[in-house]
């Protein structure tokens, strides 16, 4: 799926749109380096597998043979302060409660 910003993609690793899908939007849209990165609280097992592996089924396998440069970004969501105070925020109003 594409997002607003006509260079930032979003795809999923187990449902729609999948990795083939991504890989022809890229590719139709000329993009040569994708910074892979999971929109995930922790980078964890499907971060560091099933997206940055170098198993033959990874995303950063299927664009490396497409020629699209990969930059793997093994960060999850909380690593970014950006994220945390949304959460922080979003928290607020339930814990208030108590």
């Amino acid at each position: 799926m594409q997002l607003k910003d006509p260079n930032i993609f979003e795809g999923t690793v187990e449902g729609y749109p999948e990795v083939n899908l991504i890989r022809e939007m890229l590719l139709k849209n000329k993009i040569k380096k994708a910074y892979l990165m999971p929109f995930m609280s922790v980078a964890g097992d499907h971060a560091k597998n099933d997206m940055a592996g170098d198993e033959d089924d990874s995303w950063k396998s299927i664009l490396t043979k497409a020629g699209i440069e990969c930059v793997p970004v093994l960060k999850g969501t909380a690593e970014f302060d950006n994220f945390v105070d949304i959460w922080v925020d979003h928290l607020s109003g339930p814990l208030s409660r108590f």
